[in-house]
């Protein structure tokens, strides 16, 4: 029963709708007002030159008054277009959240007085009288009608002004007026049509006006069911009523009856038809209101969809920003200096997922977007992507407001260590960009990743500049590498027993017309963070090609050289095959170019850089491992690749002098990879003493300070002319 009730709730429109939905409705009957408006105006025109071309002119030829003419005989077409335009022009200027400009006031302001004085004109048209085929019953029901038309089109009149005014004065959203209007024009409609059918019925005619109206309304005007039903039934009913009246009384029977000298004859099967027109006409209402309703509903989801973070139900990142912005504009100066826009980063999130797996994951950021919602329940706030959010807030309470969210944060989990990192940056302007401003936030937010005694950080000048290094970095490899600021540095590998020049690691260097030299350190883990590591490896493989050609054209002794690869190359393109294309473009030899990768790239995507590794071996090149050592699987590394030189990283030479663990521990790498078949390469070396032991221990190749810094290829070139390098005859 409840159910059958519920439904029937929702049928006749009585269950409660969001405002969103009621809004939808709204603006959908506002859309089609504008519609009919302009139908009403076109319609009117028409008439108008109709009655015109028909009637005014002819009498007019004949000695009639124009005022008098065009009173009798258009005033009603002049009432319909003023009602249309009015109308129209009120649906078509509705604004919710502007002003209406100056033109637009105006125009609404005209049309609506003009509603106003022409209901004073309409008054000089005589009312319909009593006489001997008029019946007084009949006059007051014509009267009644044209007085409702007449009071309703003042009613539009003024609530047309009353809007205009309200919106261009003080931008106030008077929905009341909205209403007020649309349900003034379906009054208007609706008398309109009773009181034309009703004369068109004295004359013998068809009641077709009045059906006509009732489907303007009907169809275009959508109210909730049971107020369609209302509306529709009251006016059906009411007609039908004011039918009978006509002199004296008439019965939908099968009689025959004497209309103005014309037999007529009213069959049963008339009101059959009468009452299956409103059955069916309620009927259609019923369905564009449930259709409505169902865009409705959809174009919510669709609209939540588009605003809201699918897991968090916070705003999502392109949302948040929009609202930042607008936010921001409407803040004052004074208001500006106690803002802040902040990134929040949880420290440890990655380990959580691997440990607690994805869907544990998810509810942990659910938490913590809940415990941001209430913490900063005043605030703007959203979810940028992964375990990142973004708020824009004052800066009265935010540190008590962030240890608080810490803490929740912290105890989540008993075992897994959580904590947040939070980046600040204080708006400086209006015209502030939400979108750069985040990203400065989350730059100094991720100075202090997993730093857990630190929760809060300001960007501020210092990082400001770094910052704008890094945007140029970003914004400008492609142009380095177009213009040659993208320069191979030569550092020589020397045999460790003779010293003499047996290869040299290429190394990039970025020459800048801007900032002078920048670091590797500087470019480097700026195009690996945002994925661009491989425009600049290309490039440094190209120039090391074309160097190797240049040398040996001239005529030169050229030594093998060893390319570094990030892990990011053979994601982002097709390295080993970007590489064998070069060498045969600048008809380089495979032997001469080596491979280095290090031994964190290894750790990640397992299959594609097996396959990568087979590949290079299979097509000639040698194979390195980078910075052997300087990560927890390099064992399993020695195990799965098959590498012909290890390098050993740099660290095991600190304090090699004094520590007899250091020795001890690269005395036994050498000779693990004397019996796994692998050549051995030092970084790092210093100083004599280090040369002497790593020489002493059966290290093959030695690279560092003390044969040589990273250099041109020019200056390169100088010390083997020199006699400082000697070429060695024996490459690997």
């Amino acid at each position: 029963m409840k159910r059958a009730l519920s439904f029937l709730a929702h049928i006749l429109g009585f269950e409660t709708l969001s405002k969103y939905e009621t809004d939808y409705l709204h603006d959908a009957n506002i859309r089609s007002s504008s519609y009919m408006g302009f139908i009403v105006v076109l319609l009117e025109i028409w008439m108008l030159a109709r009655q015109t071309r028909s009637k005014i002119i002819p009498k007019l030829e004949a000695g009639g008054d124009l005022f008098q003419l065009v009173v009798k005989y258009t005033s009603k077409y002049w009432l319909f277009l003023l009602i249309g335009l009015a109308l129209m022009l009120f649906c078509l200027f509705r604004t919710r959240d502007k002003k209406l400009t100056k033109g637009r006031f105006t125009a609404l302001l005209i049309v609506g007085i003009a509603c106003m004085l022409y209901t004073a004109v309409l008054s000089l048209e005589s009312f319909t009288k009593t006489s001997e085929a008029v019946t007084p019953v009949m006059a007051g029901v014509m009267n009644a009608m044209l007085v409702t038309v007449y009071v309703f089109l003042f009613v539009i009149g003024a609530t047309v002004t009353a809007y205009a005014l309200c919106k261009y004065r003080n931008n106030r959203n008077v929905v009341v007026l909205e209403h007020v209007a649309i349900i003034a024009f379906t009054l208007i409609c609706l008398a309109f049509g009773i009181f034309v059918s009703y004369s068109d019925f004295w004359g013998g005619k068809g009641i077709i006006c009045f059906l006509t109206m009732v489907l303007y309304v009907g169809c275009l005007l959508i109210y909730r069911p049971y107020i369609s039903v209302l509306i529709l039934g009251a006016s059906f009913y009411g007609f039908y009523r004011i039918l009978l009246t006509y002199q004296g009384g008439l019965s939908f029977q099968d009689t025959e009856v004497v209309i103005h000298g014309v037999a007529q004859k009213i069959i049963s099967g008339d009101s059959v038809n009468y009452v299956t027109f409103f059955i069916s006409l309620t009927t259609i209402c019923f369905a564009i209101y449930h259709g409505r309703l169902t865009e409705a509903r959809k174009s919510k989801a669709l609209e939540k969809s588009a605003q809201e973070d699918v897991l968090t139900g916070l705003y999502n990142y392109g949302y948040f920003t929009a609202l930042a912005q607008e936010r921001i504009r409407e803040l004052s100066a004074q208001e500006l200096g106690d803002h802040v826009l902040l990134f929040l980063d949880v420290h440890n999130f990655k380990a959580f997922n691997d440990q607690r797996g994805f869907e544990a994951g998810d509810r942990f950021l659910i938490a913590i977007a809940r415990d941001i919602a209430d913490i900063f329940g005043d605030s703007l706030y959203g979810r940028q992507a992964d375990d990142h959010f973004v708020v824009l807030t004052k800066t009265a309470g935010l540190q008590e407001k962030l240890e608080k969210l810490n803490r929740l944060v912290h105890d989540y989990d008993d075992e897994i260590l959580l904590g947040i990192n939070c980046g600040a940056y204080h708006l400086s302007g209006n015209s502030e960009d939400p979108r750069a401003s985040i990203d400065r936030a989350r730059y100094a937010a991720h100075l202090i990743k997993n730093r857990f005694q630190t929760i809060y950080i300001e960007y501020d000048q210092t990082m400001s500049e770094a910052y704008h290094k890094r945007l140029y970095i970003i914004n400008n490899i492609d142009n380095a590498v177009k213009n040659g600021w993208i320069v191979p540095f030569y550092q020589p590998v020397v045999w460790s027993d003779s010293k003499e020049l047996c290869g040299c690691e290429v190394l990039a260097r970025w020459i800048d017309p801007v900032y002078g030299r920048l670091s590797p350190a500087e470019f480097i883990p700026v195009l690996e963070e945002y994925r661009l590591i491989h425009k600049l490896d290309r490039s440094i493989f190209e120039s090391a090609c074309r160097d190797l050609r240049e040398a040996l054209d001239a005529g030169r002794k050229v030594v093998p050289v060893s390319l570094n690869f990030s892990r990011l190359d053979f994601e982002l393109m097709d390295a080993v095959s970007e590489l064998d294309a070069l060498c045969e473009k600048y008809g380089v030899a495979r032997d001469l170019v080596h491979v280095e990768v290090t031994e964190s790239a290894l750790t990640d995507n397992f299959a594609l850089l097996v396959t990568a590794m087979d590949r290079i071996k299979a097509l000639g090149y040698a194979l390195w491992l980078d910075d052997f050592g300087s990560g927890y699987s390099s064992l399993n590394v020695l195990k799965d690749y098959q590498f012909d030189v290890i390098k050993i990283d740099m660290r095991f030479l600190s304090n090699l002098e004094s520590s007899e663990k250091a020795r001890t521990l690269i005395d036994c790498i050498i000779q693990m990879a004397n019996r796994i078949h692998m050549l051995t390469l030092t970084e790092g070396v210093e100083t004599k003493v280090q040369a002497d032991f790593l020489n002493a221990v059966g290290c093959n190749r030695l690279q560092g300070y003390l044969f040589g810094k990273p250099i041109t290829k020019d200056a390169l070139y100088e010390r083997i002319d020199a006699g400082e390098l000697v070429v060695s005859e024996k490459c690997l």
